[in-house]
């Protein structure tokens, strides 16, 4: 299982949708879209910490 996938099973196991996750977490729908379908290593150092943030995930274990 790749990065993306960890991060998305993480989101849908605590969060209805990707879509009330990207709601809650002020996050672009489409920029969480793009993250988990284009990969983290071309997103924003920012995003991806953030994202971090609010599943309370430490960034060096997904």
């Amino acid at each position: 299982m790749n990065r993306e996938q960890k991060l998305r099973n993480i989101i849908l196991d605590r969060y209805k949708s990707l879509r009330q996750f990207s709601k809650e977490a002020d996050i672009p729908y489409s920029s969480l879209m793009t993250l988990l379908s284009r990969g983290i290593g071309g997103s924003s150092f920012d995003t991806v910490i953030h994202i971090c943030k609010v599943l309370n995930v430490d960034p060096n274990h997904i």
